[in-house]
């Protein structure tokens, strides 16, 4: 059965658009979803959208118009199945026209390389960055390395509704890459902490492995509804003792060797940490491995 709502994918013909796009018609295919690709050029012609064009920015958009058009046949013809991707070409902030594209199209997932041309060794461009921020639909964002179907997967949970979402958005991406899934939750440890009275540990060990094990049940519990349908995915359960646990996701995941990381984003706001939640800004700061973000 066909899935009427397209993923919609950024191109701007780097290498690591190129490895976006080749992710994007896998999962189109996987999920038997159209793909289409859109391309954005910041000009001062796409600003005023509603003002009258001179004949001489006329002359210009056109030229840049069919400039794109065949960057695009080019960049196509080098990647199995781009060749019949509708291709949409937009005069406007990268951002803007990227998320207005995917909007206009109710697309179920936007899909962007991770940078352009310009590689960071951590996180991620700042346009891939804006358009998690402000995008109405999960968001997938390939590094170039990501050459592969994704081989290991990591959610982080909270126990929040945001983190069902995001480990529903998990399951579904593991059970069709046959990836095995970490489920991981950071906590702050309480027996850090000493009593005001003595300079000894609060809990001992016993205390911890209560501690452990009542947090290993939460887990499991908050997660059996997402896994129902999770097939034959193998699922590991992870405590990670983190302090400061907002790091402890990016470092665990570079711990297991994951190629993917998926969190849970906020509703819209203008305000960052409302709009996305300070381990999400972690992840998208300091990620070295590509990074589903699943909108909630």
């Amino acid at each position: 059965m066909t899935n009427s709502k397209p993923i919609v994918v950024g191109v701007d013909f780097s290498p690591c658009s190129a490895v976006a796009l080749k992710q994007a018609l896998r999962l189109g295919g996987l999920s038997h979803a159209p793909v289409r690709a859109v391309h954005a050029i910041d000009t001062i012609v796409g600003t005023q959208q509603n003002a009258r064009l001179s004949s001489y920015q006329a002359r210009i958009r056109a030229a840049v118009t069919e400039d794109a058009a065949q960057a695009w046949k080019e960049f196509a013809t080098s990647i199995p199945g781009a060749a019949d991707v509708p291709f949409d070409f937009e005069l406007d902030s990268r951002t803007r026209a990227i998320l207005a594209l995917a909007a206009r199209h109710s697309a179920q997932l936007l899909v962007l390389g991770a940078f352009g041309d310009r590689r960071p060794d951590v996180g991620f461009g700042t346009v891939a960055t804006a358009c998690v921020r402000h995008a109405h639909c999960d968001v997938l964002l390939v590094r170039d390395t990501q050459l592969t179907p994704f081989q290991r997967i990591v959610v982080g949970i909270d126990f929040s509704e945001n983190s069902q979402r995001a480990l529903e958005g998990a399951v579904r991406f593991a059970r069709q890459d046959g990836a095995p899934l970490h489920i991981v939750y950071c906590f702050d440890a309480p027996w850090r902490r000493l009593h005001y009275r003595s300079p000894t540990l609060l809990t001992g060990p016993e205390e911890q492995e209560q501690f452990r094990l009542t947090l290993d049940q939460e887990m499991r519990a908050f997660s059996a509804p997402a896994l129902q349908d999770a097939g034959s995915i193998r699922v590991k359960f992870e405590l990670v003792d983190a302090p400061a646990h907002r790091a402890g996701l990016v470092t665990h995941a570079e711990e297991v060797g994951a190629d993917l990381v998926v969190l849970g984003t906020r509703g819209r706001s203008n305000l960052r940490d409302i709009l996305l939640g300070s381990t999400a800004e972690k992840v998208l700061a300091e990620s070295r491995c590509s990074v589903l973000a699943v909108r909630c």
